[in-house]
């Protein structure tokens, strides 16, 4: 199965309660979702998304900072090495441009970088460059990243009217995508999971308290069920091994977080524990029962 992880950077889960978000809300309604996900400490955008990747907490995987040159731990497997590992295609597309270092050389077949700073409706081009891809290529692993939300949230505060219109227009980015998997009759071909790094209260994120560290955590798919709520924790640390799930392939063995299988349907749950016990590689299952 092919998938796609699409971050909204500073998504609270009450700010997408009050903001119109019907692209969203069609993947709740179609898919397995919980609004109680929790973030990592310290609860900002480049360790944070570190852990999402590589499902280490932050004090494992060593980048604690939001730094340029970050030195991340030598046993740090991000899904995106794994998923090149495994003979995936993969791509990302972003606008922040430390996201390079997500992955190691040569993990990336194909990589988009837009300067936030340069163009006024940054997620919405993402979202374009984005969808014309995978109509035209259609990698088996793809990373989307929208930022609007976090630079509203930090200059006029979370949860502040051009905080909401931020979520919105997120929204409207992520319909550019499934609108074009739509039209290329590519839906029942990828699986896509979306979720936040973080919230936010005030004008930061660097408090630990539930505005920050609660998030939206939503998978839609053919083998994920649908108007599911989901009941186990959820960490960001899960979405990895949850990705390596959806693409049949085994975690690695320093992951610490565990697949989120309740929201599997049935078959596929079993197929995933078939293909593990078979598994030719020395990794501890990515599945398990909540």
């Amino acid at each position: 199965m092919n998938t796609i992880l699409v971050i909204i950077d500073g998504c609270r889960s009450d700010g997408l309660e009050l903001a119109k978000t019907p692209n969203i809300d069609h993947m709740i309604k179609n898919g397995a979702h919980t609004l109680n996900a929790q973030t990592v400490t310290p609860s900002i955008t480049l360790p944070a998304h570190f852990s999402i990747f590589t499902s280490l907490p932050p004090i494992a995987h060593n980048v604690l900072t939001n730094t340029g040159s970050p030195n991340p731990s030598s046993t740090a497997r991000s899904i995106i090495d794994m998923a090149k590992d495994f003979g995936k295609k993969t791509a990302a597309f972003y606008s922040w441009e430390h996201f390079r270092n997500l992955s190691a050389p040569g993990s990336l077949d194909y990589s988009h970088f837009i300067n936030s700073g340069s163009v006024e409706n940054c997620d919405i081009e993402i979202a374009q460059a984005a969808a014309g891809y995978l109509n035209s290529r259609c990698p088996d692993f793809c990373f989307i990243y929208f930022e609007e939300t976090d630079i509203a949230g930090h200059r006029t505060g979370f949860m502040s009217a051009e905080y909401l219109d931020a979520i919105e227009t997120a929204d409207t980015a992520l319909g550019i995508i499934l609108n074009a998997l739509e039209r290329a009759n590519l839906s029942d071909y990828y699986s896509i999971i979306l979720h936040s790094d973080h919230g936010g209260i005030n004008y930061h994120h660097m408090e630990n308290t539930p505005e920050v560290m609660t998030v939206p955590w939503i998978a839609v798919g053919p083998g994920v069920r649908q108007k599911y709520i989901i009941k186990g924790k959820v960490n960001i640390i899960d979405t990895a091994p949850t990705l390596a799930g959806l693409m049949d392939m085994p975690v690695h063995h320093t992951w610490q977080g565990r697949a989120i299988s309740e929201i599997f349907k049935p078959s596929v749950f079993e197929t995933l524990q078939f293909e593990f016990l078979h598994s030719e590689f020395d990794v501890r299952p990515f599945v398990h029962c909540n």
